[in-house]
């Protein structure tokens, strides 16, 4: 009997002291229930959601090409459970420090909840229109360290960042950037359909940035006024008529039924003529389909990157066609220059303003005294 006495304490003292070094070493990430309300939880986006659990968030970013693999979870932490670790997913010390991002849409996020001072490194400067951003990679204050297969990595593990901040591709690679033991976090605001939903990704910068507060109350601002100005065209009996695109590469590229660019026209009292699509994303189509249908369009929408003042001689020097278009005839052509607007840059984060665009040129009498910033027809 002694001796299973003996066993039995020793079996006891063991587990004791096993459950107080499991509970003492910081690292017992069973107690965190992550069910609790996070107020940065987003309403409309749905490439992302964050839950909270005491003092730890758990976001969780969803991956719309692997099945398999559907989601992402980081777990935000702060100084006092720094130490925590966690099977299914990375933790992050917030708020972050230092910060590279890989798309110039992200740098506006920033710079609106006055944080680009983490800001240590992007991919490029190409697509940035502001002078201020380009003055401070010149100054070398922000380092441009590549993207793709170009990526300078002694430079980027040189800077250190918290994380780095992708804009997943589908089939894109950074497992060269994970060896380096870089923390990439995915941003997906570019996936989302609803302009909305894009600019909800403030809150996911806002969390991880120690600016929650402030991010939600910039989205709720814009979400305001967003629907204070889709409520102006709700009401319309009259709504024109809208094509998008043009010809690439012997393809006509027109935005999807479901599309971001679709639900700016929706809501901006105009119907797109391929609404009745169900792509999020981009449709191509040959050229005669589209002027079969599209010929007798009240408007005619796309983008165009040049130095130079777009014009419907340069339009029409592209494909003649092209001028058969009643909305080539009737000047109703609708453009943005990105390489002189920041539509890349800002666009993201001001859909309220870029629907005001929208409604402007479509119904000049319900904003007669809007300025466009991002759309214009063309001259």
């Amino acid at each position: 009997m002694r001796y299973y006495a003996i066993c039995i304490f020793l079996i006891f003292v063991v587990f004791t002291s096993c459950n107080e070094s499991h509970e003492d070493n910081g690292k017992n990430y069973s107690k965190f229930v992550f069910e609790a309300y996070s107020p940065s939880n987003p309403e409309i986006a749905s490439g992302f959601q964050i839950r909270e659990s005491d003092d730890v968030k758990l976001l969780e970013i969803f991956n719309p090409w692997d099945s398999t693999f559907k989601s992402q979870k980081f777990y935000l932490v702060n100084e006092k459970d720094k130490d925590l670790t966690f099977p299914d997913g990375k933790s992050i010390k917030v708020p972050i420090k230092k910060l590279v991002v890989l798309s110039a849409s992200h740098l506006s996020f920033l710079d609106v909840l006055n944080k680009i001072d983490l800001l240590v490194g992007v991919s490029s400067v190409k697509y940035v229109v502001s002078k201020k951003f380009k003055g401070l990679v010149e100054s070398r204050k922000i380092k441009e360290i590549g993207i793709g297969d170009h990526f300078k990595l002694e430079e980027l593990i040189n800077l250190s960042p918290d994380v780095v901040m992708i804009s997943p591709q589908k089939g894109q690679s950074f497992i060269p950037l994970q060896n380096a033991g870089l923390t990439i976090i995915p941003n997906g605001d570019y996936l989302e359909s609803d302009p909305l939903g894009r600019a909800e990704w403030i809150k996911f910068i806002g969390v991880l940035t120690g600016k929650e507060k402030e991010a939600i109350h910039i989205f709720d601002s814009i979400k305001n006024e967003y629907f204070q100005l889709k409520k102006l065209s709700e009401t319309l009996s009259y709504r024109p008529t809208v094509i998008t695109g043009k010809q690439y590469g012997g393809f006509w590229n027109l935005s999807g039924g479901k599309s971001y660019e679709a639900q700016f026209i929706e809501d901006a009292g105009a119907d797109y003529l391929w609404k009745e699509n169900y792509s999020t994303g981009g449709i191509m189509l040959d050229f005669e389909t589209v002027y079969g249908r599209g010929l007798e369009a009240d408007y005619w929408r796309f983008l165009v990157y040049t130095s130079q003042d777009y014009t419907y001689e340069m339009l029409k020097a592209e494909d003649g066609r092209y001028a058969d278009f009643a909305a080539f005839k009737n000047k109703k052509v609708i453009v943005c220059n990105t390489l002189k607007k920041p539509f890349f840059q800002k666009g993201f984060l001001e859909p309220q303003v870029i629907l005001a665009d929208y409604i402007h040129i479509f119904h000049p009498s319900l904003l007669p005294h809007h300025q466009n910033i991002y759309y214009e027809l063309l001259k």
